[in-house]
């Protein structure tokens, strides 16, 4: 509830200039074009609003830009099987639709072991680190927090501080809106509002997008295992805090027994 009421604050003001901004072109627009009627307008909003919905984007030179080719199909494809589902393009045919859902059900679960494979290699370099801090005899408490802090070091470095550069190179984009977009699809909650590779003013090269695939790949293991990191260090820092508040219970209500029982043997 609180976070629902603080992005409500966040975002409200924003929405209210985008739905003015909206209402005053519209406005404009049946003033200068007096030939349009109001249900005309409607009904052409309506079927742009369709057409972005099915990857038909129009630019301003005229020209419309078709989502579906090979790069962007496997696009799709990618964000599909890593369960990001930025939403931009999406299956709309009967047939379409249903070979996603077959699709999904054999792919998902073969990139989880892909991913699961993927993980181990990452855990590797972190097995030999938490080796060195043993044979330097530091308690486990130590080890675990030395664990973490490296791995989101390196992970936040690698996965999420440097790839905002290659995205404001490639596609324009400010540092901020790089780093939430690196964020939002390595933790697979893909909003869609921001989508690599299908600006039809850029031209984008195949290294490029390759090197995005890799990164997503490595990224999405690195998240994964940070995430289950991070809850296994809370659930033991739950298990210990309980038993000490069941070890000061007890010692409290032993001492209070030891005063109670000289008077009963009395």
């Amino acid at each position: 509830m609180m976070g629902a009421k603080i992005f409500q604050a966040l975002e409200t003001d924003i929405q209210e200039e985008l739905k003015l901004a909206f209402l005053d072109a519209e406005t404009n627009l049946m003033e200068t074009y007096v030939n349009i009627t109001s249900e005309e307008l409607e009904i052409f909003l309506q079927i742009l609003s369709l057409s972005i919905k099915h990857g038909i984007i129009p630019v301003r030179n005229g020209a419309i830009y078709f989502s579906w080719d090979f790069r962007n199909s496997f696009s799709f494809v990618t964000s599909t099987l890593s369960t990001i589902g930025y939403g931009l393009i999406a299956p709309r045919t009967p047939m379409g639709q249903m070979f996603c859902v077959f699709y999904s059900l054999l792919g998902i679960p073969l990139t989880i072991i892909f991913l699961q494979s993927v993980s181990n290699a990452l855990l590797q370099p972190l097995s030999e680190f938490e080796k060195y801090l043993q044979n330097m005899e530091m308690k486990e408490t130590q080890i675990r927090t030395c664990e973490l802090l490296f791995f989101l070091v390196t992970g936040l470095s690698i996965f999420i501080l440097l790839p905002p550069l290659l995205f404001m190179k490639m596609e324009g984009w400010t540092y901020n809106e790089g780093l939430y977009f690196a964020f939002i699809s390595l933790s697979t909650i893909g909003f869609g509002d921001y989508i690599i590779g299908v600006n039809p003013s850029k031209n984008y090269s195949n290294i490029y997008m390759a090197i995005v695939t890799l990164w997503c790949t490595f990224g999405i293991a690195w998240m994964a295992l940070f995430f289950d990191l991070l809850s296994k260090n809370l659930e033991k820092t739950k298990i210990s805090v309980t038993c000490n508040t069941l070890w000061q219970r007890e010692r409290k209500f032993s001492g209070k027994r030891s005063h109670f029982w000289p008077s009963l043997r009395r």
